[in-house]
């Protein structure tokens, strides 16, 4: 189970971030509409690990921020 100290700090930091909704439901609907890019370069993934990683983590925060607002 994750250190309680450490979710309620990331609960803070969640709550306190600027949420663009409307570039958040742009994003959205043209996830919708068009689906997830299947022309994926491996070795740029590969390189590029850790940014692709923190962007999908960001992007799974906003749409359920979306769909709960």
């Amino acid at each position: 189970m994750p250190d309680r100290d450490l979710v309620q700090a990331r609960v803070r930091e969640l709550a306190g971030r600027d949420w663009d909704l409307g570039s958040i439901e742009a994003r959205y609907r043209t996830l919708l509409t068009e689906g997830i890019p299947r022309r994926l370069d491996r070795q740029v993934v590969l390189s590029r690990r850790a940014e692709i990683l923190d962007r999908v983590q960001r992007r799974a925060e906003e749409y359920e921020y979306l769909t709960h607002s």
